[in-house]
């Protein structure tokens, strides 16, 4: 039981130690990088972030179908043929995935412009790099090999730190370089966790006509598609700008989104670390925890909105040029607590619960809802602003939807609910209210006042959770 308790705790430590470090790097780059770019080559490195935020489309739903199968297995108890056979298909498949998008891309070369065909071309080489390296790296959180997935991550965003300072230090200012040396980090995390399964990369394997995998494509497909939905909601927002509006005001937008996503990749890599624990639960305490992670998780997010004044006062003193950014900036933030609980809690959740059809449907119509709200701000406002504030309202519906999913099946009082309703609804109201106010007084005011907030909403979960940390809980 000891000795449990503290691979537990050392498994904590290192993936909220490895991302403390990947925020402070996306800070670091987020920052320096428009700092040192022209406009016209932010933008294209954009393009290409964007994009790439997709690749994960294209292992089709497998990673999600293995993790969903074998979800609940240690390293000693997977079926190592089987899994050779799954790294097989994956290198095949990518492969394949390659080979069409390259031929797409050569196709319809002469209605784009070269930089742009230049960023989609990165795009492609990468996408195997990242959906390889993920599947090994899945393969190590469900075994709960955190530790190892964690040097990775380390590794990886020392990678892009190095970066950095070799885009300064020789002034490789343009977009192509960055993106050169993007590929090349990519392409040394694959093979790093390539070589930590090695057990499972080579050896004999099993035949592909004999380990299901259309029917763990079948089964994970839909589930990759949901716990995209939230990069879909905000890709469709900057689709929209990239393609309807210049390229300046495309390069304030996906610099807000940057700003935004440090949060989310933060909020992502925390719900990796969830599943394996989740799913080992008692099934008769899923609602509790579900009621009291949700709580957790929107207090956290409504502190987390404290950055937001950080970040307004670095623009200002050191990013002139993307002032006009912080209106979307500001807009977006409201997004942190519906995403973050939907990531970490409704989508962990609807893994436990088996509930994929469900889930599948509730975010077709999340997605056809952002669409159409984005299409109709442009339509009505011709204004980048209005499809931010289409994003934040997508993402409400997206969220209340997907709750009440989970209220009908756990039966899960309303009451609870409602209360956490009122919180994010005051803690955004705080905010916007302060929003324009100058970046340090409008600190510490968001901070008092969203202190008090929590305090008068949730004194009880609060204790409650103090006690489960203690060990005391009942």
């Amino acid at each position: 039981m000891e000795k449990t308790k503290k691979e537990n705790l050392i498994n904590v430590i290192m993936v909220v130690s490895s991302n403390i470090f990947a925020i402070l790097v996306a800070l670091f780059s987020g920052f320096i990088l428009p700092k040192e770019l022209s406009i016209p080559d932010y933008a294209y490195y954009r393009v290409y972030l964007l994009y790439i935020s997709y690749a994960g489309f294209f292992h089709f739903g497998i990673v999600n179908g293995i993790y969903l199968k074998y979800g609940n297995m240690d390293l000693d108890q997977i079926p190592r043929k089987v899994f050779r056979a799954y790294s097989y298909f994956m290198l095949l498949s990518q492969a394949a995935v390659v080979a069409a998008l390259s031929l797409i891309l050569f196709a319809g070369r002469a209605a784009m412009e070269l930089d742009k065909v230049i960023a989609f071309a990165f795009v492609i080489i990468n996408i195997p790099l990242i959906n390889i390296k993920w599947f090994y790296s899945s393969i190590n959180q469900f075994t709960k090999r955190f530790v190892i997935d964690s040097y990775v991550t380390y590794l990886q965003n020392i990678l892009n730190l190095v970066m950095v300072f070799i885009v300064i230090l020789l002034k490789w200012y343009d977009f192509q370089w960055i993106l050169v040396i993007i590929t090349i980090c990519n392409l040394i995390c694959m093979v790093i966790t390539m070589g930590q399964n090695k057990m499972i990369l080579w050896g004999d394997k099993e035949k592909l006509s004999d380990i299901e995998i259309p029917e763990l494509i079948k089964n994970g497909f839909f589930l990759m598609l949901s716990e995209f939905v939230g990069i879909i909601i905000l890709g469709i927002d900057s689709m929209f700008v990239d393609n309807l509006f210049s390229q300046t005001e495309f390069a304030m937008y996906s610099f807000a989104v940057s700003v935004i996503s440090v949060i989310f990749t933060a909020i992502s890599a925390v719900s990796n670390l969830v599943y394996p624990y989740l799913v080992r639960v008692e099934e008769e305490k899923y609602a509790e925890y579900y009621g009291l992670m949700s709580d957790v998780l929107a207090i956290v997010s409504m502190f987390s909105m404290l950055a937001f004044y950080a970040a307004e006062f670095i623009i200002f003193r050191w990013l002139g040029k993307f002032i006009p950014s912080l209106s979307i900036v500001a807009i977006l933030f409201g997004t942190v607590a519906f995403r973050a609980i939907i990531t970490l809690v409704c989508g962990n959740y609807f893994k436990v619960l088996k509930l994929i059809k469900e889930y599948t449907w509730n975010n077709i119509f999340a997605i056809v809802i952002s669409f159409l709200l984005n299409g109709a701000a442009y339509l009505l406002f011709h204004d980048y602003r209005y499809i931010a504030g289409a994003s934040l309202l997508s993402f409400v519906i997206w969220y209340l939807v997907t709750e009440r999913i989970f209220i009908r099946h756990m039966q899960i009082p309303l009451t609870g609910c409602l209360r956490r309703y009122g919180y994010i609804l005051a803690g955004l109201l705080v905010f916007y209210l302060l929003a324009d106010a100058d970046p340090i007084p409008g600190f510490f005011l968001y901070f008092a006042a969203i202190f008090g907030i929590s305090l008068l909403c949730f004194w009880r979960q609060l204790r409650k959770l103090l006690g489960i940390v203690r060990g005391k809980a009942a």
